[in-house]
């Protein structure tokens, strides 16, 4: 519906019929529509939109979800207490399993250098056959005496190898071992220096080696880890000696012959040559306490 202005006659024409009333001229002012009519005739008021209700602006359309489509957040593995526990366990173990493993390692190396912290001199006898091995009397008297005239020297059997190797591994690598032997005794002195001359034995030094009349033909050689040898061997016993003794490496050891005009069973017993063993064995041993 369109309202026209410029003219009396529309605007009267649009106006509703009723008992009410008068002329629809007596209505507007005259000047008014004079104004409206001649002057603007392009003036029209177009109302036939005016009922329709005003443009509302569009808003983005939300969407919504319903309450099933909501997603579930993704929760973090969450292991069992159980699982927790053994695997703490395991933990402790391998932790433990590795203190134990440093603590034998200590123990090991404390066993390698010897926990006896003084000096070792020991006397091995040979084949005794007048009286027992441990005790001084008969016929390798002379042996037993000079072991008991040395504080803390212990005697051994010609065939108490592993017993002497006991004693040397409870030493400490810092204090002298001392390994005096006669006639087969002799032999085995030699036999537990070599045996301590090789990676397996560590190198371990002998600082003083004595023999005398040594039975066997494969102790000429004293090996390097000999830091003193003394030899003692008569000239009268050709089957029950083997002459003299050289080192392996002069440089590493220092070799000493005596020849003695004494019989097999007597050298042990002879004076001067129990001075020469005992002062030697003497500033062997104060030589590394001092």
């Amino acid at each position: 519906m369109k309202l026209d202005l410029t003219t009396n006659s529309s605007y009267a024409n649009t106006r509703p019929q009723g008992p009410i009333g008068k002329s629809s001229k007596n209505v507007i002012p005259k000047p008014l529509l004079d104004a409206l009519g001649e002057k603007n005739p392009d003036y029209k008021l177009d109302i036939s939109s005016a009922s329709k209700s005003p443009t509302t602006p569009s808003l983005p359309s939300l969407s919504i979800p319903t309450p099933g489509a909501i997603p579930t957040p993704t929760l973090p593995d969450v292991k069992p207490m159980e699982v927790f526990k053994d695997s703490f366990k395991e933990e402790i173990k391998d932790e433990v399993k590795e203190k134990a493993t440093e603590k034998l390692d200590e123990v090991s190396d404390k066993l390698r250098q010897g926990t006896v912290k003084k000096p070792l001199v020991i006397f091995i006898k040979g084949l005794d056959l007048f009286s027992h091995p441990l005790k001084s009397e008969g016929g390798y008297a002379g042996v037993g005496r000079m072991a008991e005239s040395i504080p803390g020297a212990r005697i051994y059997a010609h065939d108490q190898k592993s017993e002497i190797k006991e004693e040397i591994n409870k030493t400490h690598r810092d204090y002298p071992v001392v390994v005096v032997g006669h006639s087969l005794g002799a032999d085995t002195a030699v036999e537990i220096a070599n045996d301590y001359d090789t990676l397996k034995g560590g190198f371990r030094p002998i600082d003083l080696l004595i023999t005398m009349d040594a039975i066997g033909f494969s102790n000429d050689i004293i090996p390097q880890n000999v830091k003193n040898h003394l030899n003692v061997f008569g000239e009268s016993s050709f089957f029950l000696n083997d002459g003299p003794h050289v080192a392996r490496r002069e440089e590493k050891t220092l070799v000493r012959n005596i020849l003695s005009p004494l019989g097999h069973t007597e050298i042990d017993d002879d004076r001067e040559i129990q001075f020469e063993i005992i002062d030697l064995i003497k500033r062997t041993v104060d030589s590394k306490q001092e």
